[in-house]
């Protein structure tokens, strides 16, 4: 017995006949016959009788239709919530954004899910992208952007875009002025302004650094991408970054960057959740709008 079989039932009923239900239902008579056959072999007994006047229910099926009513209105109530529920979402959406794509996402995904859902509670969390791991994964957040790391297990990711680093320098530095790369090994010696691990510029310098056997000069250690800019631009080290961040904010004019070679460094950049745990339909409706906003930004994997 299924939902289907009981709304045959209740039309059978309601028009006193097999094939005005038919007609009504939009079911051909035969397979309407072969329904109320089965439901009465599955109780057991006679539901209906058929009449000079047509089908009358017994008394048992006076009770089934009673009780059948009841339980398709239900069903069809939960029906619609569910509908409703995925075309207007509601409740809370947390979503992580690396502190170097805060600038470029987290005001235009704001203002999209305001205005496309406003019954969405969203809260964006912006830090470290090795944070932004841990914390997809203990359920702290739904849903994050991550830059691509070894060992993602747990995770449902997908690919956004691909990044090659660069070695930033102030604007004046003749050891940059018209170079189209530098090597990786030549940049080692350099004096370093670098984040602090967990950090993705960080971990990918470091990782590089092991693979050709050397280290990274680091002469300062600061967790924020402005002001290591504004202190490359004054002449007080190098550093590395993507060219996306080196080229916005206040003292990208006073900066030059070339790409890193031999090797090159780049990294991934992934729309990850826990693979375990479904997302809220607030989750789903504010990652469907993260993915065409970056769909704009990006373009072959790489940033327009």
């Amino acid at each position: 017995m299924d939902v289907r079989q009981l709304r045959y039932f209740l039309g059978i009923v309601e028009h006193g006949s097999v094939s005005r239900a038919a007609e009504a239902l939009r079911v051909a008579q035969p397979a309407l016959s072969l329904h109320l056959k089965r439901l009465e072999e599955e109780f057991g007994c006679q539901l209906v009788l058929r009449t000079a006047r047509g089908i009358v229910p017994t008394e048992s099926g006076r009770r089934l239709a009673q009780r059948a009513a009841a339980l398709v209105e239900s069903m069809d109530m939960l029906r619609d919530e569910v509908r409703a529920v995925e075309s207007a979402p509601s409740g809370p959406a947390t979503v992580g954004v690396p502190t170097t794509l805060g600038p470029l996402l987290t005001v235009p995904l704001a203002l999209a899910v305001r205005r496309s859902h406003p019954a969405i509670r969203l809260r964006v969390v912006e830090g470290l992208s090795g944070h932004m791991l841990e914390w997809v994964l203990s359920g702290q957040l739904d849903l994050a952007l991550v830059f691509g790391a070894e060992d993602m297990s747990g995770l449902t990711a997908e690919f956004v875009a691909r990044e090659t680093l660069h070695l930033v320098g102030p604007l004046a530095d003749p050891l940059l002025a018209g170079r189209r790369a530098i090597p990786f090994a030549q940049a080692l010696d350099l004096p370093m302004i670098l984040p602090g691990r967990p950090h993705g510029v960080r971990e990918e310098v470091e990782r590089a650094a092991l693979l050709a056997r050397g280290q990274p000069t680091v002469v300062m250690e600061i967790d924020a991408l402005d002001q290591i800019k504004s202190l490359v631009a004054e002449g007080c080290g190098y550093t590395v970054l993507s060219e996306r961040v080196a080229r916005y904010g206040p003292d990208a004019a006073r900066l030059v960057s070339v790409p890193i070679v031999e090797p090159e460094i780049d990294r991934s950049i992934h729309l990850a959740h826990a693979s375990g745990r479904p997302l809220p339909a607030a989750a789903r409706a504010a990652q469907t709008i993260l993915r065409e906003l970056l769909a704009g930004m990006t373009i072959g994997g790489g940033w327009r």
